[in-house]
């Protein structure tokens, strides 16, 4: 039987907010909260379980809003790993949200999350930090928790009712008309440049972005005109076309670097890209026009 943590153990008095960091680990139980639960995850990156039958990758960036009754843990990426993978918890009773009213608005997306998560397509509600917006807002909440400083009940009350409307309000970004989809395609691709150096597949991007292979390259091609395959090679051959010029590293470490161990393929691949060979380029004062129109098309 999973246990349920309770909420008459962990909240202070007077408060219907609680807030912790903690380091996930192996030694931690599949469990559920009598209370509602959003985590963000602010180090590392690893794996959420939830329901028992459902495994979702997790990275920094990732706030995922889990209503009363679901089970879930996280995992650092394996048992030997520890402390690679930190959260932030924000567990609350729905009477924290009395303080706003009738907020968020009934029909809303967020509300169906907090209160009929049999209505959603997955019973949890998820937002990426894209551009760490939410970041201080839960440092600071932890923050005023911890230290207990005079007024700090209020000030946390407030501060989860701001990350309330600010989840709300991330629900709300619609995207240009011809443009659906490119919100997603640009979450792809920064995560591809960010892991280009590493042996990423098209499942491991679809993962990612939560869709299936088959869309994500649907449209990958739509917003880059290319192949998820093409434009990880180009990218890669851009960056040791950067190293190339501004290091003195081996041509073997720069290959290495981006990502390639068989050098045969690097070099062919090099030269299919760039028209030249990496020793040449290396020579060449100036990039040739190869490199520079395949640059021209990368974020």
């Amino acid at each position: 039987m999973k246990p349920v943590f309770s909420s008459e153990q962990r909240f202070r008095p007077g408060m219907h907010v609680f807030v912790n960091r903690a380091y996930e680990a192996f030694s931690i139980p599949l469990h559920s909260h009598d209370a509602i639960e959003i985590s963000f995850v602010v180090e590392g990156s690893g794996y959420q379980y939830i329901n028992g039958d459902t495994v979702v990758r997790v990275k920094r960036g990732d706030i995922y809003l889990l209503p009363i009754g679901t089970s879930h843990v996280y995992r650092p990426p394996s048992p030997e790993k520890s402390r690679t993978l930190g959260i932030i918890n924000c567990v609350f009773r729905p009477q924290a949200l009395e303080a706003a009213g009738s907020f968020p608005p009934p029909d809303s997306l967020l509300h169906r999350a907090l209160f009929t998560p049999e209505q959603m397509p997955q019973p949890w509600f998820h937002h990426y930090d894209t551009d760490s917006a939410f970041t201080e807002l839960f440092q600071t909440m932890l923050a005023e928790y911890r230290q207990r400083q005079p007024g700090y009940e209020p000030v946390v009350h407030a501060l989860f009712i701001q990350l309330i409307a600010k989840l709300h309000r991330s629900t709300l970004i619609t995207e240009p008309s011809g443009t659906k989809g490119s919100g997603k395609i640009e979450e792809a691709i920064r995560f591809i440049t960010r892991h280009c150096h590493e042996p990423i597949t098209l499942k491991q991007v679809a993962e990612y972005s939560f869709l299936s292979e088959s869309h994500l390259q649907r449209l990958f091609r739509q917003a880059t005109g290319t192949t998820f395959i093409s434009y990880l090679q180009n990218l890669r051959i851009h960056k040791s076309c950067e190293l190339l010029k501004a290091t003195g590293m081996t041509v073997q470490q720069i290959a290495g670097a981006v990502g390639y161990q068989d050098m045969k393929h690097f070099h062919a691949l090099f030269r299919q890209r760039t028209g030249t060979t990496p020793q040449e380029y290396r020579k060449n004062g100036d990039p040739v026009t190869a490199v520079s129109d395949f640059i021209s098309q990368l974020p």
